[in-house]
């Protein structure tokens, strides 16, 4: 499998790609814990400086620990901080 780390200078910085790579896993695990603490559709609780609001969780980004939510009284979608997010129910696999 070809990556971005062949075919460069012989004396590039080993310990640069360890760093990325682990970069990389940690933020597959990041998304990961995402997903399972707020699984797709599920409905949740969104508090924040002015209030809260209900909404669905719509996806995550794996760059900070944001949760997508589409509220459920305008019908837009934003991301959250995951600490701003509760979970209120799962919605049903299957």
């Amino acid at each position: 499998m070809s990556s971005y780390w062949e075919g460069h200078a012989p004396g590039y910085s080993r310990d640069v790609e360890r760093a990325a790579r682990a970069v990389r896993a940690a933020e597959e695990a990041l998304r990961s814990a995402l997903e399972v603490a707020y699984p797709m559709g599920a409905r949740v609780r969104v508090v924040h400086q002015r209030g809260s609001f209900t909404g669905t969780v719509d996806g995550w980004d794996r760059h900070g620990s944001r949760v997508e939510v589409r509220n459920h009284a305008s019908g837009k979608t934003q991301k959250w901080w995951a600490a701003q997010v509760e979970l209120i129910e799962a919605r049903a696999q299957g």
